[in-house]
């Protein structure tokens, strides 16, 4: 503890040196800065730009509605087919499979018509 008290009561190697040391010093930190502003603010825009539309991925989610406190319901889009897949902690599950995303039928008559054929068998 001592030490420490003793470490910040000594003068600084900048100001002993004189006034064009201290100028140096602080010209330094200013480009240091600069430098760590300008590696921040390309972080954010890369990952700004990772995170547009999805387009160039094989996976887009068109939908997602909450079912509860911890469960979701999300309509996703795999090569050209619709898919409707449930995620709840620790498990994902398909709940149903549309047809082409071009052709579908629209998703409630879709859902509608399983329900049917679920009530049926």
């Amino acid at each position: 503890m001592r030490a420490a008290a003793l470490l910040l009561l000594m003068p600084l190697p900048a100001l002993a040196e004189g006034p064009s040391a201290l100028a140096a010093s602080g010209q330094m930190l200013i480009s240091l800065l600069l430098v760590v502003g300008l590696i921040g603010g390309l972080f954010v825009l890369l990952k700004r730009l990772q995170l547009r539309d999805g387009a160039s991925g094989a996976i887009r989610v068109l939908a997602a509605q909450s079912l509860g406190t911890r469960e979701r319901a999300v309509l996703v889009e795999v090569a050209g087919r619709q898919v409707l897949i449930g995620v709840a902690p620790g498990r994902v599950q398909t709940l149903l499979v549309l047809g082409n995303a071009d052709n579908a039928a629209p998703f409630a008559a879709a859902l509608d018509d399983a329900r049917s054929a679920q009530g049926a068998a």
